[in-house]
């Protein structure tokens, strides 16, 4: 009898078991594992068409707000090719040819067409939470260059919408705060109910969708958005294979940027690339990956005859052929305002007196001036001469700085720059105002009357 019983305890032990490998089993069928594969080296070819459709908003001179349609048609294809990854996992270096670039941008009645010229095919893409940087190795790029390539959903980031873990048909999960404001372009996300759920599975291909909203904030002024996206991820190759998002966008107007309400939609095709003749070792090999390049932004106004570098927080305000204004900010707050203007020649071989700078200052500047903090002169390349003069003052009855430059040719060319920060902002300021002027240099013109002038200080 006792054998009976241990063999009947058995009996139930083992069916017992059975069935936990049988529900076992069948949960392992029904979770799909959604972890991209995170191998190095891996190369891409991505398509991206993108089109935009709203208004735009402005308010030029603080009289009133004033809005414009919008809308905007944008193409990119490009080689992708993974490099090393670090501890982090969402930490990564990718670099792109691009074989295409293209927007064309309708503001009312103003068409404007931008393409990528070749000689930056090449790009340089670092990211990690909170900070993603698009770049060219061998020179920095125009603003208006990166924020052709800069768009929202970007081919590194996209897959951090994912879950990380394998997921059962019809389950959800929340995005947190900081690979929304990664993916979607901001500075930070206040409040998000962005859902990820997996509708379904078709042979090797898992079929994702999001929505949700999110608040945040983008140059330091509220960005509200509505998103509604879709995804096919392959179950073999463990990749995103495309996406697609439907946006619906409302941002405030910020210190140096104009505010809109938008409608955006982008789709991405993703697919495995062999290795060609583009992305090679060889090419890929020794580039630099860290400042200045990842940092800087090559300003080049399009009706003045100059260029300069400078860091990727300033923002032109004004481009017109006699004046310049550039913003700095910072984190949504606004630091520093430049103005810069080109000045008619003088005769050869003349140069403007640090003394008679100084008092064309004073005489500018008039009540707000208080005391002169610094006056120098010094030497440039190629025979150049810098003055540099500080100014404290007060302008409403709030402590300012004002930093001026003239820079001058023994060809007779000139140009001033008038820096305006407060007081209390000169260490945010740090060098680069300083950074501007060594890089500053004149292009080619046609002859100009030669009557000096001063540029008009910038007002806080």
């Amino acid at each position: 009898m006792p054998c009976l019983r241990n063999y009947l305890l058995r009996c139930v032990t083992l069916t017992y078991l059975g069935c936990l490998v049988s529900i076992g089993t069948a949960a392992s069928r029904n979770s799909y594992d959604l972890i991209p594969d995170s191998a190095p080296d891996q190369q891409q070819f991505v398509q991206v068409q993108m089109e935009v459709r709203g208004e735009l908003r402005s308010n030029p001179d603080g009289g009133g707000v004033q809005t414009r349609p919008l809308e905007v048609e944008a193409r990119l294809r490009y080689q992708e090719r993974m490099r090393e990854r670090s501890e982090d996992p969402w930490k990564r270096r990718a670099a792109r040819h691009y074989e295409e670039a293209f927007a064309s941008i309708r503001v009312g009645e103003s068409l404007v067409n931008r393409r990528l010229p070749p000689e930056q095919a090449l790009i340089l893409v670092t990211a990690e939470t909170g900070d993603q940087r698009l770049f060219a190795p061998d020179q920095p790029l125009r603003r208006e260059e990166l924020e052709l390539l800069d768009v929202q959903a970007s081919s590194v980031l996209v897959e951090r919408l994912l879950p990380g873990r394998p997921v059962a048909l019809e389950e959800r999960w929340a995005v947190e705060p900081p690979v929304l404001a990664d993916v979607f372009s901001l500075d930070a996300v206040q409040e998000a109910d962005v859902e990820g759920v997996l509708v379904g599975v078709e042979e090797s291909t898992a079929r994702i969708e999001w929505t949700g909203r999110i608040e945040g904030s983008a140059g330091g002024v509220a960005a509200d958005l509505a998103v509604r996206a879709r995804g096919n991820f392959d179950l073999q190759q463990r990749r995103l294979i495309w996406f697609a998002v439907s946006m619906r966008e409302t941002r405030a107007i910020g210190h140096a940027q104009p505010g809109f309400e938008v409608t955006a939609r982008l789709q991405m095709t993703l697919r495995p690339s062999p290795e060609g003749d583009v992305l090679t070792e060889r090419r890929l090999a020794g580039l630099a990956w860290e400042e200045p390049n990842s940092r800087l932004l090559r300003y080049q106004p399009a009706r003045s005859h100059y260029r300069l570098l400078a860091d990727r927080r300033w923002r032109a305000l004004i481009d017109r052929h006699d004046l310049s204004v550039l913003r700095l900010v910072d984190r949504g707050e606004l630091v520093a305002q430049c103005n810069i203007s080109e000045l008619p020649d003088a005769d050869p071989g003349q140069h403007l007196a640090l003394e008679a700078f100084q008092t064309q200052i004073r005489q500018t500047l008039g009540e707000q001036f208080g005391q002169f903090v610094a006056a120098t002169q010094e030497g440039g390349s190629e025979g150049r001469r810098v003055l540099r003069v500080a100014v404290a003052g007060l302008a409403s009855g709030i402590p300012i700085q004002w930093v001026y430059y003239h820079i001058s040719t023994p060809d007779g060319r000139q140009v001033a720059f008038a820096f305006t920060l407060e007081s209390r902002e000169v260490a945010r300021l740090g060098t680069l105002d300083r950074e501007m002027i060594e890089s500053f240099e004149f292009l080619p013109r046609p002859a100009a009357p030669r009557a000096a002038r001063m540029a008009s200080p910038a007002r806080s």
